[in-house]
């Protein structure tokens, strides 16, 4: 009988590659570098010295002192900078304050007022009372509403297919933790098969119509793989089994806080999704298996005596 703890020691060095293995090489390969604010509710404040990237706030405020080497964005709230900004100061629902020392690369965009001190400096225009329309809080964001949208997507189809198959899911974790060497190369070769296929398809105009539908499956697929791969490291850590939700959204929550970090968050959407891929179809090939190793022949049955006729 095989050991847990032996089965979860492969699966856990996956896991580990599979988290922390992008973010490390991509610390060593660059130097350190000035850190993103993320903020969903609160206030960023960037004390004097300080210096970041960029500042997303979603409510609340944000308060620079120190320098921001991109743009400072309030979605619901007020910006206050005495600092420096590289980029551009946006307050989509509030309203900005430049103190005397303040400077700012770009344009100066708030739904409120600007106050500007005498000495500041905005290399770009300063635009108040605008008007914000959802077409351009997407421009603004950038990556991080790449980020969202991801994060939306696989959160919406995670939970479905948690509450659709629950049995799968847990297949799915099993194999996993029992084969992982083997979910890995089936997801390189899902993840590399796929393409190909789509693409060959789609250069012949008598299968065109299955290299797009191969090609617009193979986001589903990945989006799916993704939500595996993520309730397979939530049950690693939430080793309950009843609660599947927790489970998920523990695997899935360290899965999108590593998407936040730069240079690595679209290398581990691959990894995990391929993983994710491959341990789906080693536990559908150990389900038709065993379904196949249970099912055996039927039992020949004896004929039937024939009644002896009676003599005349």
């Amino acid at each position: 009988m095989l050991d847990v703890a032996t089965a979860r020691a492969p699966f856990t060095l996956v896991v580990l590659v599979l988290a922390f293995g992008p973010a490390t090489v991509g610390a060593a390969a660059q130097p350190r570098e000035a850190e993103n604010q993320i903020v969903l509710s609160g206030t960023v404040e960037v004390a004097r010295g300080r210096e970041v990237a960029e500042v997303v706030v979603l409510h609340g405020s944000a308060r620079i002192d120190g320098v921001a080497l991109g743009d400072v964005i309030v979605l619901d709230g007020g910006i206050t900078v005495h600092g420096q900004v590289s980029g551009s100061v946006i307050a989509m629902d509030g309203s900005v304050r430049l103190g005397s020392s303040a400077q700012v690369g770009g344009d100066v965009t708030a739904r409120g007022g600007v106050v500007v001190s005498e000495g500041a400096v905005v290399d770009g225009r300063i635009r108040q009372h605008a008007a914000f329309t959802w077409r351009a809080p997407l421009s603004l964001f950038g990556r991080f509403a790449t980020w969202l949208a991801v994060t939306v997507s696989t959160l919406l189809l995670g939970l479905a297919v948690v509450f659709i198959s629950p049995r799968g899911v847990e297949a799915v974790y099993h194999a996993a933790r029992t084969a992982p060497y083997f979910a890995a190369a089936w997801g390189v070769g899902l993840a590399v098969g796929i393409p190909v296929l789509a693409v060959v398809a789609m250069a012949s105009l008598v299968v065109l119509p299955l290299g797009l539908a191969m090609a617009l499956a193979l986001a589903l697929a990945a989006f799916a793989g993704y939500g595996f791969a993520g309730y397979a490291l939530g049950r690693l850590v939430w080793t309950n089994p009843e609660r599947q939700v927790v489970a998920f959204l523990a695997g899935w929550g360290a899965l999108r806080v590593i998407g936040l970090i730069p240079f690595v968050s679209g290398v581990t959407f691959v990894l995990a999704a391929a993983f994710g891929l491959g341990a789906a179809a080693v536990a559908t090939w150990k389900a038709r298996s065993e379904q196949g190793r249970h099912r055996g022949r039927r039992a020949a049955l004896p004929p039937e005596p024939v009644p002896e006729e009676a003599g005349l």
